[in-house]
């Protein structure tokens, strides 16, 4: 499968300064990385009212949300569970995304 990375990931990331919050989103994303199919993608949850928008909890406190269309990946959000599903699935100017 193809992997996007939006620049809103990436900014998300380098505000997280927890070094095992960091290997895990790397580890996230190698698994992405190696998948030939959505279904094998560990901890993976369809958004309920948003087609093709999903979730990985990878951790406790932490979500990913990403958007898959065909065999493509886009990672789109990465934030704490608190605050991760009012970033997700719209962008910042509160438009639906893609």
């Amino acid at each position: 499968m193809k992997i996007e990375i939006s620049k809103r990931f990436v900014k998300d990331t380098q505000k997280i300064t927890d070094k095992r919050i960091l290997a895990k989103i790397q580890q996230v994303l190698l698994e992405a990385n190696q998948i030939e199919s959505l279904t094998n993608l560990s901890d993976l949850e369809e958004m309920s009212g948003f087609p093709n928008f999903y979730r990985i909890k990878f951790d406790y406190r932490y979500r990913i949300g990403v958007y898959c269309e065909q065999e493509t990946i886009q990672f789109l959000r990465v934030g704490s569970r608190e605050s991760f599903y009012k970033k997700i699935p719209v962008t910042d100017n509160n438009e639906t995304q893609i």
